[in-house]
């Protein structure tokens, strides 16, 4: 609940900033680790992390623009508002579905294999949701509902769920950390995508079918605890506009590993998950294997 980290004259390290750094630097250099063990070139991956950023970026900033035009509006041109991207408002929604877009048409114009590829990277996405979460909660935004909850906790009163004038709770007064709930929700993911490579996996997309439904999935269940504005309303006030935009990515998600299974299954390429975990245990085992012997013979 501190979102400054430190500040050295002109310098200004924000926590969110750094967990942004660490998730996507963190999340690159896992994917390549992966990527290498499943013989596709790191630099496929090191190109992939940009197209990500980038289209993350964009995306991000055009759903905030969207959903609150009223906010760029009433600062000045909210055109000229949108380019100030500096000075904050991005919507997670809107990155996530730009930067799994953006990496499956980058892929496909590449002529590379884009079902493979998207599923190294799936776990570097889940990691990047847990920490980036992080950071959202020592900067106090994306909070939840206020509560009595023994749950609830009080942010600092020049938190950005007190100052800001639409939420109209009052400061001091206990919000679900519903951050943080998003942050285990991101860890948990990225575990399950592990598990399920190693038990389960049959055919490639699997693990990118599986984390774009458990994102709109989880998204669905949280915004009954996260803070609503009244004009995020939707369906006769039933559902929110980020739970009705939640089941589309779910959907999306089932349909996109529905679509690959019968895809596999049709033209016989259906995996067997021992014999492809155990392909990369061995070329883990062969690179550990050539270091050490490289290291015996710097010593003599």
């Amino acid at each position: 609940m501190h979102p400054i980290l430190f500040t050295i004259g002109p310098l200004t390290l924000r926590v969110y900033g750094l967990m942004l750094a660490l998730s996507f630097f963190g999340g690159m250099l896992l994917a390549a680790w992966r990527a290498r063990n499943r013989g596709i070139d790191q630099r496929h991956i090191y190109d992939l992390s940009l197209v990500i950023l980038i289209c993350a970026v964009v995306g991000a900033r055009l759903f905030h623009f969207i959903f609150h035009f009223d906010q760029y509006a009433y600062h000045g041109d909210p055109w000229v508002q949108l380019l100030r991207i500096w000075d904050g408002g991005l919507m997670l929604f809107g990155g996530f579905i730009f930067a799994l877009a953006g990496s499956v048409v980058y892929l496909w114009r590449k002529r590379l294999p884009v079902w493979k590829i998207t599923d190294i990277v799936a776990p570097s996405v889940a990691l990047g949701l847990g920490i980036t979460r992080i950071g959202c909660f020592f900067n106090g935004c994306c909070y939840g509902r206020a509560t009595d909850s023994w749950l609830g906790m009080v942010f600092p009163h020049n938190a950005a769920v007190y100052y800001e004038l639409r939420t109209g709770i009052p400061p001091g007064t206990p919000v679900l950390p519903t951050q943080l709930f998003e942050s285990a929700a991101g860890f948990f993911l990225f575990g399950l995508l592990l598990f399920v490579e190693r038990k389960w996996k049959r055919f490639h997309g699997l693990l990118f079918g599986i984390l774009i439904a458990f994102f709109g999935a989880w998204r669905l269940f949280i915004e009954e605890f996260r803070f609503r504005e009244d004009d995020m309303w939707a369906l006769g006030g039933f559902l929110s506009k980020n739970q009705v935009i939640s089941i589309v990515i779910l959907l999306v998600g089932v349909g996109v590993a529905l679509w690959r299974w019968l895809a596999d299954k049709k033209a016989g390429r259906l995996l067997e998950p021992a014999v492809e975990s155990a392909a990369v245990r061995e070329a883990v085992g062969r690179r550990r294997a050539e270091r050490e012997k490289r290291a015996r013979r710097r010593r003599k």
